[in-house]
C-alpha cells in the first residue's frame, strides 16, 4: 500500500524531517510513505488569505495520484 502525504510548505525544519523519517521507519513493509511538498502561496502584509488558501488546496487535490481514497487531516 503506498501512503502519500500531501502537505503545504518547504524547507521543513530538521525536526520534521527527522519525525517524518522515524514514523515512515516505523510502518509496515508493505506500506510505503510518500511525501508530496506543495509550495506555499504568496503571503504578506495585503495578502489575500481566502485565495492563497483556495489556491493550495487546488494544488494539494491535483497532487493527489489517481485510484487513490483521500482523508483530510486538520488542527
Amino acid at each position: 500500500m503506498n501512503i502519500y502525504l500531501i502537505s503545504v510548505g518547504n524547507r521543513m525544519p530538521r525536526w520534521v524531517v527527522e519525525g517524518y523519517e522515524e514514523y515512515a521507519k516505523r510502518l509496515p513493509s508493505e506500506c510505503a510513505l510518500h511525501l508530496l511538498e506543495i509550495a506555499p502561496g504568496h503571503r504578506g502584509k495585503n495578502a489575500d488569505t481566502a485565495r492563497t488558501l483556495r489556491d493550495e488546496g487546488q494544488r494539494m487535490l491535483k497532487a493527489v495520484p489517481k485510484g487513490c481514497r483521500v482523508i483530510a487531516l486538520d488542527v
